[in-house]
């Protein structure tokens, strides 16, 4: 035996959100909601220069104009650490960095805040890597 569903209820419901113009904004909901969904999360990469120094990244976050990175170390280590912002192309369009002093077997969160002039959206993935001397 089947189970009958009154469809008239429904079909009330549908009828009075149409009427009440509430599909419009239902759709623009919706197309936002799946458009943040598929925004593309950037990468963050260590450097050679950083990877010869035995330091390891195990998170990281990229919101905007700011990525924080947490470092783990083996040997001390000290330099300036640069970020640097690249586009789909793989070339740098921003940089922001940081000192960096560690002790043996240390580890530390660091923030690396790019300025206004560099296009987050233009931004695919961040490198990590120590100034040249």
């Amino acid at each position: 035996m089947l189970l009958e569903i009154p469809t008239a209820p429904i079909k009330n419901i549908l009828m009075k959100i149409c009427a009440l113009n509430y599909l419009p904004f239902a759709t623009i909901s919706l197309i936002l909601l799946l458009s943040s969904c598929l925004e593309e999360e950037k990468s963050v990469t260590l450097g050679a220069s950083v990877v010869d120094k035995r330091i390891s990244m195990t998170t990281y976050k990229c919101e905007q104009s700011k990525v924080e990175v947490y470092l783990i170390n083996s040997e001390a280590v000290e330099g300036e650490l640069l970020a640097k912002a690249l586009n789909a192309k793989g070339k740098e369009i921003g940089r922001a960095k940081q000192n960096l002093n560690l002790s043996k077997d240390d580890a530390k969160l660091i923030s690396f805040n790019f300025d206004a002039s560099v296009n987050a959206d233009e931004v695919t993935r961040y490198i990590l890597d120590f100034r040249k001397r």
